[in-house]
């Protein structure tokens, strides 16, 4: 193998390395409560279940609030599409279902 080769390994291992870390970081999400801002105001609060390249964010068990501290509304499973979030801040430990 000449010096060549050996960088391109290197290189490919660093890319792989960073994807199983972001896996990672993924899976530790997964049942935490998060809250979410939305570009419209809302607030909603959930459990993270998943989410996709599109930055598109499923949460389960949710319930949405608006800013101005309206009342507050039981939403159940929702994806909220990632062009309309504002923040997301996780608030709790995680709970198993």
């Amino acid at each position: 193998m000449d010096l060549q080769q050996k960088d391109c390994y290197d290189e490919d291992s660093d890319e792989e390395d960073k994807a199983m870390q972001k896996r990672k970081m993924l899976r530790s999400w997964l049942n935490r409560l998060f809250r979410i801002k939305m570009t419209d105001g809302r607030i909603l609060n959930g459990y993270f279940v998943c989410t996709d390249a599109d930055a598109n964010v499923v949460l389960q068990g949710t319930s949405e609030f608006t800013e101005i501290g309206g009342e507050e509304r039981i939403l159940g499973l929702v994806m909220i599409p990632g062009r309309y979030i504002v923040s997301i801040e996780e608030r709790n430990p995680p709970v198993f279902w």
